[in-house]
């Protein structure tokens, strides 16, 4: 284990709050300073004045994106190539049945309020630690006129044990603490969650095999890493030149992978 895992799992053993919220904080301060050092900044503006504000393609076309997600690379979020991987996934899901959502690191809102919009009977529950984050949920939810809404900050395990409803749908992007959250004392309504998890491993591999361990008595369990290429769009974008486009609609970040866990049972005898 290196020495910033080693801090980043000792952090969430003693503060996990405080740890949870500097993490997010700094992610989100590192995605638009590469936003704009790679000049995407510019290039957003440009792909704004040509198409508006609202997702071009994708499971959440028509969503208008807000001014707050500006200061991310909006780019593939209006065209709708964020995290194309994870498509076919978001398909099968959105076509499901849930008691409730639960996003955990929700940042601007992006998977909020596109599950707000497509289960309009259904709460939503938006947690982020940057307030920043939660500020702009609410922005986005009132640009979209979705109300089933509550935003939170910290969500932990009790808070999952105490609060989660059977057959719930979990999105998790919270910065490594997915292994304190899934991996800890068992939550039994997990056993009937549909969950995708963004893994965050130092050890490629290590959280993977522990969540597989952990859910494969109670869940079929699919993974998928990065995609090597994103294809390109039908959106017509004049303001943009061919090697512009093929930058603005790419998504900033490592190489990452995701697990989905569709449960084998919808309800707890």
């Amino acid at each position: 284990m290196g020495l910033n895992e080693f801090l980043k799992r000792a952090g969430y053993r003693i503060a996990p709050r405080l740890t949870a919220a500097i993490l997010s904080s700094r992610a989100r301060a590192y995605s638009t300073s590469l936003s704009k050092q790679w000049g995407l900044f510019d290039l957003n503006q440009k792909l704004i004045a040509d198409v508006g504000h609202r997702v071009a393609s994708g499971p959440f076309a028509g969503m208008v994106l807000t001014r707050a997600a500006e200061s991310q690379h909006i780019g593939p979020y209006l065209l709708g190539t964020y995290e194309m991987e994870l498509h076919p996934w978001l398909e099968e899901v959105l076509r499901g049945s849930y008691s409730e959502v639960v996003d955990i690191g929700s940042n601007f809102g992006y998977y909020v309020i596109g599950f707000a919009r497509r289960f309009p009977r259904v709460t939503v529950v938006a947690f982020d630690t940057d307030w920043w984050a939660r500020r702009a949920v609410a922005e986005m939810a009132a640009a979209n006129n979705v109300s089933n809404i509550t935003i939170r900050g910290f969500c932990s395990a009790s808070w999952l044990r105490e609060h989660l409803s059977e057959r719930a749908l979990i999105v998790s992007d919270c910065e490594g603490y997915e292994r304190e959250l899934f991996c800890g004392e068992p939550v039994v309504q997990l056993s009937t969650a549909t969950m995708i998890i963004e893994l965050h491993e130092q050890k490629p591999g290590d959280l993977m095999a522990q969540l597989r361990r952990r859910f494969e008595g109670t869940h079929v369990i699919e993974q998928c890493g990065s995609r090597l290429m994103t294809p390109r769009p039908g959106v017509h974008v004049p303001s943009l030149t061919d090697e512009e486009f093929e930058r603005v609609r790419q998504d900033v970040r490592a190489e990452q992978s995701w697990l989905y866990l569709r449960p084998r049972i919808t309800a707890i005898a």
